[in-house]
């Protein structure tokens, strides 16, 4: 299948590339200025260092798997902290086809396979998203850290397009309620990627289980929640009236 190159998201993946080769850290840390803390695993190399420009891709992507010892004893929200900035991350953003890349990453990292099999990775990850201010991506100084902090958005949005499907019935309305509040502060505060399609399915799938679309005429959402393949764009319009009359 011929999927497109995303050049907007290959820029912003040589810009981290970039900054990243002045970082000479001895442990693994997303935010430089510390204006976010990092409680996940130390990665042991670094993208950008020596290290890393003298191994091949395959070679890292194995010095970055988990030892077993690690993936039995990591609480999750330190694990999703992990899976967040796992260097490989930023492939997602290569091609147009961003949930077919968001599949690929999670299959080369066992962070991601281990996360998915904790009980409580759906409700560590709405606190992790809830708990993070939209603003506060305005307040900061350095260009490369807007940059990240807008990233992690979207990394914890493709999340929660599979944690709808794992997540209890307790728990979809109010996932899809802040999913759509924090969709509605990035437009406010003018992110450049507000992620609305990526959003709209994870907010979808939940609703399709709250059978909220029982008055949908044609095919093109079922499509869409089922493959992440929008043909209708009305859909994004349709989903997001849903959510904001919860």
């Amino acid at each position: 299948m011929n999927r497109r190159i995303n050049i907007r998201g290959m820029g912003f993946l040589l810009l981290l590339l970039a900054v990243s080769t002045v970082a000479k850290a001895q442990s693994y840390q997303p935010y430089k200025s510390g204006i976010i803390a990092y409680h996940g695993y130390s990665f042991p190399i670094i993208p950008g260092t020596d290290e890393w420009k003298s191994i091949s891709h395959t070679q890292r992507v194995a010095s970055l798997q988990l030892p077993a010892d690690t993936l039995q004893s990591i609480s999750t929200a330190r694990l999703l902290e992990t899976c967040l900035y796992y260097p490989f991350n930023i492939d997602i953003f290569a091609l147009d086809d961003q949930i077919y890349s968001f599949n690929r990453v999670k299959e080369q990292f066992n962070g991601y396979a281990e996360l998915y099999q904790r009980t409580d990775f759906v409700q560590q990850l709405m606190n992790l998203y809830s708990a993070r201010n939209v603003a506060l991506r305005n307040q900061m100084e350095i260009g490369y850290e807007k940059g990240r902090y807008a990233t992690d958005y979207c990394i914890l949005e493709f999340l929660f397009t599979d944690a709808t499907l794992l997540a209890s019935d307790t728990q979809i309305v109010q996932i899809a309620t802040i999913l759509y509040g924090k969709k509605e502060q990035k437009t406010q505060c003018s992110y450049g990627n507000i992620n609305k399609v990526v959003i709209a399915l994870a907010i979808g799938r939940c609703l399709q289980r709250d059978n909220a679309f029982s008055d949908y005429q044609g095919t093109t959402l079922q499509t869409f929640l089922q493959t992440g393949k929008l043909t209708n764009v009305d859909d994004l319009d349709y989903i997001y009236i849903k959510a904001r009359n919860l």
